[in-house]
Formats: C-alpha cells, sequence, structure tokens
C-alpha cells in the first residue's frame, strides 16, 4: 500500500506537483468565495428550498429518531399540498404530505451527520456542499490529468468552469457532478495503473455507491461508466466468445476489476436508495412525479402554461443568458468545446457519459428544466472536459509567444467573469436578493406574534416556501384570493412587496410586522384589518 502511495503522489517531475499546487490554491480559492455565505439565511431560491429540505429532514431525524422521521425523509411542519396529497388548514397532515423522498438521500445523510456534529443551523447545512463544490475543481482536474491533458488546459478549463455563474451559485449546494466526475477521474487513474492493491478496488466500489446516492444523474453515469469499461477492456483470450450465448461470453471476455467494483458500487447505491424511498414514498406518487416531471404542462403557484418544443429551447436558451449563470464565452465556446471532447480519445468517453446524463435530465424531463435553471447546471461537467480538450489541442498549433498571449487573454477573461459574478448582479439576483425573506422570518423568530401563530400564509410569488417552515417551524400554506376567508388574527402572512396580487387588499403597507429587501411580513390582524376597510 505505501508504495502504491508513493507511486501515485510522490514519484512525478516537479513541474506537475507544482500543477497540483496550484489546483489545490484553486479549490481553495472557491472555497473562499463561499465561505462568507456559509450563515446566508435560506430564502426564496433554489439555494433556499434545497437547503430547507435538507434542514428539515435532519432536524427531525435527530428530534424524532431514525424510525419515526423515515431516516430523515420527514419535512414536518411542511406539508406539501399537489395532486397526491390534500392538506387541510389547522389540521395534522399525513405522514405522507409531510414527507418527501424523491430524489436520492446522499446529500440529506450528509447534512444529517453536519447537523448532529455542528448543531442545527444554516451553516452546519450549507458546509458539506461548500466542500463537495469546491472539490469538485480537484476532481475534473485529476480526470483531465489522467487522461494526458497537459497542465495549461486543465488549469485554464476548470478555472473557467469556477469563475461562471451557473457553479458560484449551483454547486455550493452540493447536488450537482462532483462525485460523477470523481468517479470518472478514479477509474482514468486506475484503468492506467493495472496492478493495483485490493483496497483501491473496494474504495472505487465506496465511491461508486456515494456517487450512485448523490443524484439521479450520477447514478445513470454509473452504468454508464461500467459499459465504457466493458468497451475499453482488452478481451481474455482463456474465454471462448463464439457460442451461442454471444453477449454473455463478450462480457466475461472483458470483465475486469474495474467493471466489478463499478456494478457492485452502484447496486449498492441503488439499493439504499431504493430502500429509503420506498421506505418513505409510495410507488404510485413516484410514478405520478415521473409523469409529472417528463411531461410539458406546468402547473405551479407561479404559472400554469403547456408549452411546445420550440418554447422550451427558447426558454433553456434565456435561462443560460441571464445575468452571467453562462458568460458570452461559454455560450460561444460551448458547441466547439463539446465536439473536440468527443473527437478527442482520450476525453471521449468523459464527455459521453456527462453529456448523456446532462441532456437526459434536460431533455427527457422537460417540466423539471422549465422550472428550474438548476437543471441546466449538469451540462458544465461536459463543457469543462471539452473545453480542455479544444484548449489543449489550440495549444499544438500556436507558437510559444501567441500561446503566452492567448493564455494570457484567457486568464484576464476568466478573473474579470468571476469579479463580476462575485460582486455583481448575478450574486444579488440568485443569491442575497433572495435571501432576504429568509433574513425576514429568521428575524421573527423570537417575536410574540410567532409565539402565538399556529400557520403561515405565503402569496405565490414566494413558492415551495420550506425555509419558514424551516425558520419558523410552523406549517405552511399558499395565500391565493379564495383563502383569504380562512386568514385568522394570529397567523403570519409573508409575501414578496414586488409581487403583490391584485385581489391583495389595499392598505397592508400600514401593518408591517416586518421588511428585508423587498419582502414583508405582516400578522392575520393587519391583513383582516385591511379587508375591513376596502370593503
Amino acid at each position: 500500500m505505501k508504495a502504491w502511495l508513493i507511486r501515485l503522489f510522490y514519484r512525478q517531475p516537479a513541474w506537475c506537483r507544482s500543477g497540483w499546487t496550484l489546483v489545490v490554491l484553486l479549490c481553495l480559492g472557491v472555497f473562499a468565495m463561499w465561505i462568507g455565505d456559509l450563515g446566508l439565511a435560506l430564502g426564496n431560491s433554489d439555494d433556499g428550498r434545497i437547503l430547507a429540505r435538507f434542514g428539515l429532514g435532519a432536524r427531525n431525524f435527530w428530534d424524532m429518531g431514525v424510525f419515526e422521521s423515515r431516516f430523515g425523509a420527514v419535512m414536518a411542519p411542511y406539508a406539501q399540498a399537489d395532486g397526491q396529497h390534500v392538506v387541510q388548514l389547522r389540521v395534522e397532515p399525513a405522514l405522507a404530505s409531510v414527507t418527501y423522498a424523491h430524489h436520492p438521500p446522499l446529500q440529506l445523510f450528509f447534512s444529517i451527520v453536519s447537523v448532529g456534529a455542528f448543531g442545527d443551523s444554516v451553516s452546519a447545512l450549507r458546509v458539506m456542499g461548500f466542500v463537495l463544490g469546491s472539490a469538485t475543481v480537484g476532481f475534473i482536474a485529476a480526470l483531465l490529468r489522467f487522461r494526458q491533458i497537459a497542465w495549461g488546459p486543465t488549469l485554464l478549463a476548470v478555472a473557467a468552469m469556477s469563475s461562471t455563474g451557473f457553479f458560484y451559485v449551483y454547486a455550493r449546494i452540493g447536488v450537482g457532478y462532483s462525485l460523477l466526475v470523481a468517479v470518472l477521474a478514479a477509474v482514468a487513474w486506475l484503468t492506467r495503473d493495472c496492478v493495483s492493491p485490493r483496497w483501491v478496488w473496494v474504495g472505487l466500489a465506496g465511491l461508486t455507491a456515494l456517487a450512485a446516492m448523490q443524484s439521479w444523474i450520477a447514478m445513470v453515469s454509473m452504468g454508464l461508466v461500467a459499459v465504457w469499461l466493458l468497451l475499453q477492456a482488452v478481451p481474455r483470450s482463456d474465454v471462448e466468445v463464439s457460442s451461442t450465448r454471444g453477449v454473455v461470453k463478450w462480457i466475461r471476455s472483458r470483465w475486469n476489476p474495474a467493471a466489478t467494483a463499478v456494478s457492485v458500487g452502484t447496486l449498492v447505491g441503488m439499493v439504499v436508495t431504493a430502500v429509503w424511498i420506498l421506505n418513505a414514498t409510495d410507488i404510485s406518487e413516484m410514478v405520478e412525479r415521473v409523469g409529472f416531471r417528463t411531461g410539458s404542462a406546468v402547473e405551479t403557484s407561479t404559472q400554469s402554461t403547456q408549452f411546445s418544443f420550440r418554447e422550451f429551447l427558447s426558454r433553456q436558451w434565456s435561462f443560460a443568458k441571464e445575468e452571467l449563470l453562462a458568460p458570452l464565452w461559454l455560450r460561444i465556446l460551448l458547441v466547439p468545446a463539446l465536439v473536440a471532447g468527443l473527437v478527442d480519445k482520450r476525453t471521449r468517453f468523459a464527455v459521453v457519459i456527462s453529456l448523456s446524463v446532462a441532456a437526459i435530465l434536460t431533455f427527457g424531463f422537460q417540466q423539471g428544466a422549465w422550472i428550474h435553471r438548476l437543471w441546466n447546471f449538469p451540462w458544465l461537467a461536459p463543457a469543462t472536459i471539452g473545453m480542455a480538450a479544444l484548449f489543449d489541442h489550440v495549444r499544438t498549433v500556436l507558437s510559444t509567444r501567441l500561446r503566452v498571449v492567448v493564455s494570457a487573454g484567457a486568464a484576464i477573461a476568466v478573473l474579470m467573469t468571476a469579479f463580476l459574478v462575485v460582486t455583481g448582479s448575478t450574486r444579488e439576483r440568485y443569491l442575497t436578493e433572495p435571501a432576504d425573506a429568509g433574513e425576514l422570518v429568521a428575524g421573527l423568530v423570537d417575536s410574540d406574534e410567532v409565539a402565538q401563530a399556529e400557520l403561515v400564509w405565503a402569496t405565490r410569488h414566494v413558492p415551495t416556501p420550506r425555509w419558514i417552515a424551516y425558520y419558523l417551524d410552523l406549517p405552511v400554506h399558499t395565500l391565493n384570493e379564495e383563502d383569504l376567508g380562512d386568514v385568522i388574527a394570529t397567523d403570519i402572512v409573508v409575501l414578496d412587496g414586488g409581487n403583490v396580487p391584485d385581489w391583495f387588499p389595499s392598505g397592508w403597507e400600514k401593518h408591517l410586522l416586518g421588511a428585508q429587501g423587498k419582502y414583508v411580513a405582516i400578522t392575520g390582524q393587519g391583513l383582516l384589518a385591511t379587508r375591513t376597510l376596502s370593503r
């Protein structure tokens, strides 16, 4: 084991070790970009709704116990009111209504461990996502280096990825492609070194199991990795392949330790995920969710529409152009980068696998991609790998002087992009402005009004307000016009002051319980008073 580790880490040229030093500095730089947000409030955003789900699950796991919380799947007091669940006001909801198990559970398990170790806080929920997100830089760099991409293109590609708005906003949540890329990097290394100790294959199986439990796309990608391992393997001469059972013989002739490790790990991850989901969710509900996500009909609190494929493509492109999620240079380089990554034999397998699962997520589950920008985030993985291949090819045709000029220009563009993302409207729109809602609600926790309240209402421009339930430990319902008669004096109403519904009674500004940015809270008593004056 010691000799193998020496061969892996130390017997490399000095220039190679300096490259890894820069990779570590990049990882630390990404972590440093995020560390100031460790305590950023959970608000009206993807960041808020996802982490609040983990937070509620982790809290209930420790408060209710392993089995009563269904291994952290219970989100009480937040209840989901949809086609599968009917939630009545001021009545304790059915367990199925407060249970959410529609995704693999790894990040929830991480949150449970983190909350148990560091306490029930936003910081505890964020720290593992920050670690996984920043480690993604190292994972992709390792993959590219193990596939013989030069250091210059490798560092430029991962730096470019780290500078994008997509990465800055979504990689920190911990639900991305980090472990997917980690497995690809591990496989790329181990297929170069055929003589590896048994513990290495056990480690690969464990890493694969974790990846399969991180997200649906990672789970699918692990199956593609196993197929690739068989395709690239050299057939063993001791297995006859010309029998009637050709497929079985073909697989046997190419089976190898890496394929075993990946297959076993994937199976373990799938079994754990299946047991966790089926323990908390009815199969019919999962079938309904799949049908819902693969359709083209959208019914949410903020929109109701039926979209065509052309409208879908237009919306995805508009998402990419918003702020600096996908900077102009990334949109220009995307197609050439993907082509270069597919053409280059060194990166082909990684691009095919990561591009396939990204395309499945976007185009196979169009309803989800129509609603959530997050669903396009995985495209950054094949784009980054492809950019490295493209840069490596361009490098070989440039003179030394021109190579220095182009590299310096690219580095400046990346640094400027990162600066604008961190200090500009991208951060404001997707992080700090939505966090105002969380700060508002967090500031009400110790108020007398919250102590007396038994229900919180949120208007339709405050969708999926799990973060309200996380902070106030109260059930939350969406407030529509027909619900005004159900509001009582002790209730609390949270609304987006910049998107007040037309039917909302005028004069509510005089009854503010609190305000932060554009978000405001009023008491039910204040709403009742404005209704009386409006009549």
